[in-house]
């Protein structure tokens, strides 16, 4: 599941369980909540060793530079 998707999923869980803490009259901002929220879930999809797509991608790209980087220098060496 996608980083968005997972925070879009706890988002849903917590919204839901503050509409069963709250009456009718007096329903929360979720929009402040969410904002406040991503920071910390972030950090703890971190934490576990998950990166975004864009994080992701990048290092791909590094990855992928250096591979041929290396194929490069081997020829030269042959």
């Amino acid at each position: 599941m996608a980083n968005k998707d997972t925070f879009e999923a706890f988002i849903s869980i917590v919204q839901d369980k503050i509409m069963d803490f709250t009456d009718g009259s007096s329903k929360p901002n979720f929009e402040v909540v969410k904002d406040e929220v991503r920071e910390k879930f972030d950090e703890l999809i971190r934490s576990q060793g998950y990166v975004s797509k864009e994080e992701f991608e990048a290092l791909e790209a590094i990855a992928k530079r250096l591979e041929s980087r290396l194929d490069e220098l081997e020829a030269k060496t042959k």
